[in-house]
């Protein structure tokens, strides 16, 4: 277990695009049940999950965690119809954070890129792009849909917010 989350702690959001900071902090999860098998390298959380680290902070039924050679690797965060897996993050300090909601959002670490799976919405500095699955690549703030799209851009002079895009688990 310790080096589950040694692994988690040093991994799980040190992007380029997300706050340094984020790296550094505490990572905290809260569920109504966990399971941890070390050996294997999985980890399971499950009821009302809430993982927070600096700015992170991810909202679901159920989160399991995936690590490769004690390192994380993978993240399975999936919601409970009706509610949808959510997440935000600020990618840079004064800025307003992302946010995203789907069904199953898959975090891969190794790519540094995020997966909304499902019936999908993801909101940056305003502009919401939805579809059946929207790619969001940290690392380069590269956001990819796939199939129907529905995409709404905010002029600048009137900067949007993402505040319509929130968590069905608070």
């Amino acid at each position: 277990m310790k080096y589950l989350l040694i692994a988690l702690l040093t991994s799980l959001s040190g992007t380029s695009h997300a706050l340094t900071s984020d790296q550094n902090q505490p990572l905290e999860i809260t569920s109504e049940s966990a399971e941890l098998r070390e050996q294997s390298g999985y980890a399971v959380y499950t009821g009302s999950v809430r993982l927070t680290q600096g700015s992170l902070q991810i909202y679901s039924d159920k989160i399991e965690l995936y690590f490769k050679d004690k390192k994380f690797h993978e993240a399975i965060i999936s919601g409970k119809k009706p509610k949808q897996a959510y997440f935000q993050q600020t990618p840079t300090k004064g800025e307003a954070p992302v946010r995203g909601k789907a069904d199953r959002i898959v975090y891969a670490g190794d790519d540094d890129e995020i997966r909304l799976l499902g019936d999908a919405a993801f909101c940056q500095k305003g502009s919401e792009q939805k579809g059946k699955r929207i790619i969001y690549d940290m690392k380069s703030d590269i956001m990819k849909a796939k199939a129907r799209t529905r995409t709404v851009f905010r002029p600048d002079s009137a900067p949007g917010n993402c505040d319509h895009i929130q968590s069905d688990y608070r």
